[in-house]
């Protein structure tokens, strides 16, 4: 973990403390990190890799952080910038506060919740809102977008039921990241998804609850494994992300760790768009293997391997990430059919 992502944590924690407490918050510290989240994506994807690598802290407060990461980072492929990012990554901060007014013993719960406590949950939007309009006019903005981050575009989310366009879009790309993050996030009744996996559940699942611009600059932006990821093929080998392949996102190429490149391979990378076999089995947490580090010069677009026209189809993406997954269902049955 980052000194960035602990004092994040810290600051999220205080806001925590604040609103159990039924104190006032002050946003300025967040408003300070708001703008790293920014500055920092606009460098590099280093914030986007920590946050898909798993558990830093309490899983509420690790969730704030994230959605303000993977929010901003989706905002950019939407087109946001300057102060439309920063609204973003603060609103990530802040979507669910109304949360630490809840009894913890109820979000915890691992049992079906009755509609009694199904209510209590359901009124954390509103909650939020009445902390975030008590620092001031100037967060009003804020206050009704913590208030809509769990309304859904087809009118069935909460509190107030909005859909289409009632719904700010600044809180539709936060209630989508917000899932998304649950679905790559450990949970005592399952495995933490990889991110393709994520997607992929979303997209079935919730393909009517966001907008088909949301989702698309969902699956850009985040379907992928960003530069610099540390991972595991299936293969055993470690690697790090050295280039990402734009038309099929789930195959990028590979820099192996030099101390395990193959003998008979004078190449220590491997572009998975040509090596149908070998596939990401996993992201490692940067506490699980020391970061992977490469020189030379800045990685370069990488085409596919397979001629298409319309690279930026959102169709054509999604049926990519289709036959990748059916591809290797395939060989995960023939293997054991074997």
């Amino acid at each position: 973990m980052t000194n960035w992502y602990h004092e994040a944590g810290q600051a999220v924690g205080e806001i925590a403390t604040a609103v159990q407490d039924h104190r006032s918050i002050s946003l300025e510290r967040l408003e300070a990190l708001a703008e790293h989240v920014v500055s920092s994506l606009q460098r590099n994807d280093e914030l986007v890799v920590e946050a898909l690598a798993g558990p830093a802290g309490p899983p509420l407060i690790t969730n704030l952080i994230n959605v303000a990461i993977l929010g901003t980072k989706v905002g950019i492929g939407l087109g946001y910038y300057g102060e439309e990012l920063h609204r973003l990554a603060l609103a990530g901060f802040v979507h669910d506060i109304g949360l630490f007014a809840v009894p913890k013993s109820l979000i915890t719960k691992p049992g079906r919740l009755t509609q009694e406590e199904r209510a209590l949950i359901e009124g954390h939007p509103e909650l939020g809102y009445q902390v975030v309009e008590k620092c001031g006019p100037a967060y009003h903005w804020l206050g009704q977008l913590t208030r809509q981050a769990h309304e859904r575009f087809n009118g069935e989310g909460y509190p107030h039921r909005l859909k289409g366009r009632e719904i700010s879009e600044m809180a539709l790309i936060v209630g989508v990241v917000d899932v998304f993050d649950a679905l790559v996030s450990e949970r005592p009744y399952r495995r933490r998804l990889l991110p393709h996996e994520a997607v992929k559940e979303l997209l079935v699942a919730e393909r009517r609850a966001f907008p088909r611009e949301i989702l698309k600059a969902l699956v850009e932006q985040l379907s992928m494994y960003p530069l610099g990821t540390t991972v595991r093929l299936t293969t055993g080998e470690i690697g790090t992300v050295a280039t990402v392949n734009s038309r099929y996102p789930l195959r990028p190429v590979v820099r192996l760790d030099e101390q395990q490149e193959h003998e008979e391979n004078s190449s220590c990378e491997i572009d998975l768009s040509r090596a149908p076999l070998v596939s990401i089995a996993e992201i490692l947490n940067p506490p699980e293997v020391g970061r992977i580090t490469f020189s030379g010069p800045p990685p370069k677009p990488v085409m596919s391997a397979v001629p298409t026209a319309a690279s930026d189809s959102f169709t054509s993406l999604l049926e990519s990430l289709d036959a990748v997954v059916l591809t290797l269902q395939g060989v995960v049955n023939s293997k054991r059919t074997s």
